[in-house]
C-alpha cells in the first residue's frame, strides 16, 4: 500500500492536511465565538467579560497561524492542480468563487484588526442589518460556504480524472 506512494504524494498529503486543519481551526474557533461565547456573554455579561480578553488573544494567535497555513498551503494546492491537465472550466469557476470568498474573509479579519474589533460587541442600527455581510458572523457563514466549495472542487477534480 505505502510502496505505491512517492515522496511528492506524501508532501501533497501533508499540504492538504495542513490546509484542512488551518481551515477547521479558524472556522471552528469562529463558530465557538459566535454560537457559544457570544450567547453566554449576552446572558451573563459579568461572568464572561473577564475571560474574553485572554480568550480573544489566544483566538487571535490561532487565526494568525491558521491564515498563514491556509494561504501557504492553498497556493501550493492551487498550483498543483493548475499544473495538471485535469482542471475543467467548472473547476476554475468554483475555484474563483472560493478564492473571492477567502479574500473577503481575510479582508474581514484585517478590518477587525484595524478597528480593534470586539467579537462580543453587538452591532447597532444600519450595521446590524449589514452584519450578516460584513460582521463577525459573516466569517462563520463564508467559512462554511468555502468548505462546501472545497468539496465541490474535489468532486469536480475526481470526475475529470475518472473520465
Amino acid at each position: 500500500m505505502f510502496g505505491e506512494i512517492d515522496a511528492g504524494d506524501w508532501i501533497m498529503l501533508f499540504v492538504r492536511w495542513a490546509h484542512a486543519i488551518g481551515a477547521v481551526a479558524w472556522i471552528g474557533g469562529s463558530a465557538f465565538f459566535a454560537f457559544v461565547l457570544r450567547p453566554v456573554e449576552k446572558a451573563n455579561p459579568e461572568l464572561i467579560r473577564p475571560i474574553m480578553r485572554p480568550l480573544g488573544s489566544v483566538y487571535r494567535e490561532l487565526v494568525d497561524i491558521s491564515v498563514i497555513a491556509i494561504i501557504v498551503t492553498g497556493i501550493v494546492l492551487m498550483f498543483d492542480r493548475l499544473t495538471g491537465d485535469d482542471a475543467t472550466a467548472a473547476w476554475f469557476i468554483v475555484l474563483g468563487v472560493k478564492l473571492a470568498l477567502a479574500l473577503w474573509m481575510f479582508y474581514l479579519v484585517w478590518r477587525f484588526r484595524q478597528s480593534d474589533f470586539d467579537p462580543t460587541a453587538h452591532p447597532k442600527g444600519m450595521v446590524d442589518r449589514l452584519s450578516w455581510l460584513i460582521g463577525y458572523n459573516a466569517m462563520v457563514f463564508i467559512g462554511v460556504v468555502i468548505f462546501l466549495l472545497a468539496a465541490v472542487l474535489r468532486v469536480l477534480f475526481e470526475n475529470s480524472i475518472s473520465s
